[in-house]
């Protein structure tokens, strides 16, 4: 019997999955720039299109944050760091909300790793808001922050203020009207 050869893998397209990221790498000329190849991806290579920007912000989470982006195909899109602060700005919050999300939950409050309102179960849903619609995020903030309010009014938690709170504003420096 002879082994199988392992099927050649498939270019991963992020867009299908928040772990998964396009095909990069970065250089560096006068600026650091990240390439992208998006040969194998079906959507418009663009940063208008929520699955294509919701893989750059995979890529940006990871820690490097270029001063420009170029999406290569057969015509190749480059977009500066003035196009891309509010992508810049959801993978800041996407990368701290995935850390708070990994801690473990506050072992002396059993009714915090219950509530509906906890900090990691509030973070877990942010994390699905920002991937599916990046640059909207950062400008909605507040906006979502008080749908938030409103919606886990009723869980009756004395927490809910900062909870949210805390999540909503995790990875900005300097937090907004509620923080």
């Amino acid at each position: 019997m002879t082994p199988h050869s392992p099927k050649p893998s498939k270019k991963m397209v992020p867009s299908l999955s928040s772990d998964r990221r396009c095909e990069h790498r970065f250089t560096e000329d006068d600026a650091m720039t990240l390439e992208i190849d998006c040969l194998d991806c079906s959507g418009a290579q663009s940063l208008d299109n929520p699955k294509c920007a919701s893989g750059i912000m995979n890529i940006l989470a990871s820690g490097a944050m270029p001063e420009a982006v170029v999406l290569k195909r057969y015509t190749h899109v480059r977009y500066r760091s003035d196009r891309l602060a509010r992508l810049r700005e959801s993978a800041a919050a996407l990368a701290a909300l995935r850390r708070l999300e990994a801690q473990p939950a506050e072992p002396s409050d059993k009714k915090c790793r219950t509530c509906p309102a906890s900090r990691h179960r509030l973070a877990s849903d942010v994390i699905r808001m920002i991937q599916a619609e990046p640059l909207s995020f950062g400008p909605s903030r507040k906006t979502l922050s008080d749908k938030l309010m409103q919606e886990l009014a009723a869980v009756g938690c004395p927490r809910l203020t900062g909870c949210v709170s805390h999540v909503i504003w995790t990875g900005v420096s300097c937090q907004g009207a509620d923080g």
